[in-house]
């Protein structure tokens, strides 16, 4: 070098290392203490902050949530196979059930609202 400073002590600090977007190791100094320079993570205050309250859960994906979810699943496959095997005329407004009289509701004269395709 043709200056007459000393630059050996920075020269010999150690390098921050950190992967940069071209493929190699940064070259600039580590901040003194830490193992990364200012730009890759090594000044105060940089990365997560302590407690992660930036982390907030929303419950989705809780125990208790995936075990409700499981069950719900679970009851609609059970309602939807028990509905297939019914015959196909049984759930229409004016048959009897199997004990001869009509599907009514208890108190009312109207016959129960069932879920049909013509309902929808």
């Amino acid at each position: 070098m043709s200056h007459s400073r000393n630059t050996d002590p920075m020269q010999a600090s150690p390098r921050c290392g950190a992967r940069t977007r071209n493929g190699e190791t940064c070259r600039a100094p580590a901040l003194r203490g830490k193992l990364r320079c200012r730009m890759h993570g090594g000044a105060w205050g940089s990365g997560a902050p302590f407690g992660n309250g930036n982390a907030v859960k929303h419950g989705y994906f809780t125990s208790e949530a995936i075990e409700e979810r499981k069950f719900v699943r679970t009851v609609l496959i059970e309602a939807e196979t028990f509905l297939r095997k019914l015959p196909a005329g049984s759930l229409s407004n004016g048959n009897p059930d199997v004990s001869g009289t009509p599907h009514s509701a208890a108190g009312t004269d109207s016959p129960r609202p069932h879920l049909t395709k013509a309902g929808k």
